[in-house]
This record gives C-alpha cells, structure tokens and sequence, in this order.
C-alpha cells in the first residue's frame, strides 16, 4: 500500500473530519456524546493532545516518502484523529471542528451542537479507550484516496439537563461503540489534510 498516510494528514483529517449524522443526531436523542475518546484525551486537553501528537507526527513524517502509504502510520494516525475530533464534538469546540472536519460533516456537527446548547443539554462522558482500530477497504481513483476504517471502543455517557437531572444514559454503564469512517485524500493535493467524509456507528451496553 501507498505509505502516503501521514500521521499529519490523518490529524488534520481527523479535525476535518466530519461526525456521522447518526452519531451526531444520537448526541442529542440517545445521550449525544456517545462519541468515544481514547483514555489519555480529556475533555479540556485537545489542544494539548494536539499539540504533542503534532510534534511527534512532524518528526515521524520528515523520515518518510510523501507519496507511499504506509498502513501502521495510518492507524496510529487515524486513532488519534478519532479521538480529537470525539472529543471536540463532546466539548462544541467549533474552531477545532472547523479545521478537521469537510463542510458539510461540521455542518451536521454543528446543527447538534446549537441543538444541545438551545436545549441547555450537558453531555457528561468517560472515554474508556479504544480496543480495535481497523483499515475495511481501500479505494483508489488515480490519485484520490478513500479509506474506510473501523474503530472499536469503550464509553460512559450520560445527558443531564443543567439542573443536573439524567434524561439519556447511565452514568454506571459502559458502552461499546463500533464507528466506521472514510477517510479522503486526493494525493496531488497540497492540502495535507485527510478530510473525513463519510460515519456509521452502532452501540451494545456491557453488562
């Protein structure tokens, strides 16, 4: 394969990542913020996460070709892109969104987001981490990439209004969320960023 994921290209692309409309729309019927984020990731850190995955991602790219897609960087450089954007949407970072996600994906956000903030809606969430991240398919049209990867993780969610009173979720479960993304990347492109395009998700409670 291509070894032309970067971990920068997928970081970017992660922020310009859209969020599946289901998932999306879930965040405010099915305790909105059923939106997984890796254990290291806080609500409050993603700039911070941003900034030293960045860093490292920076130094890691000098060493490789562009142009070759290498599966392992893509991984590690799609989970990280996962977690930034959950973790975004669950904290209505617009200005982050914005810059990770395609158009019409942050306008999906977005719509949420306003919705929950109408409605005074609190999204409490415990991302427990990721337990399987997986590259489904792979689609080449000369030099336009899609990537289809799945991402497994562990989640608490809950809805609260902002008296504190639970109207989705439970605070003492732990869900297990399957999101499947397409990554898109059009490699003659100078834009580095692998924009996000297409989201499915579905969840199972652990008992």
């Amino acid at each position: 394969m291509s070894e032309n994921f970067g971990y920068i290209d997928i970081i970017l692309l992660a922020i310009m990542a859209g969020f599946i409309l289901l998932r999306l729309r879930s965040t405010l019927g099915k305790g909105a913020d059923n939106m997984p984020m890796k254990a290291r990731f806080t609500q409050s850190s993603t700039n911070e996460v941003k900034q030293e995955f960045d860093k490292s991602v920076l130094e890691e790219e000098n060493l490789k070709d562009p142009l070759k897609f290498d599966e392992k960087t893509f991984i590690k450089g799609a989970e990280a892109a996962y977690e930034m954007i959950i973790n975004a949407f669950a904290n209505s970072e617009r200005k982050t969104l914005r810059q990770l996600l395609a158009k019409d994906l942050f306008k999906n956000f977005d719509s949420v987001i306003k919705e929950r903030e109408e409605k005074k809606i609190k999204s409490e969430m415990t991302f427990i981490g990721i337990k399987e991240t997986k590259i489904l398919d792979i689609d080449q049209k000369d030099t336009l990439y899609k990537v289809k990867t799945k991402f497994v993780s562990e989640i608490i969610n809950c809805l609260k209004k902002d008296n504190g009173e639970i109207i989705e979720g439970d605070p003492e479960n732990i869900k297990l969320v399957t999101d499947v993304w397409i990554f898109e990347k059009d490699l003659k492109s100078n834009d580095p960023t692998w924009y996000l395009t297409e989201l499915s998700s579905e969840e199972e409670t652990k008992h």
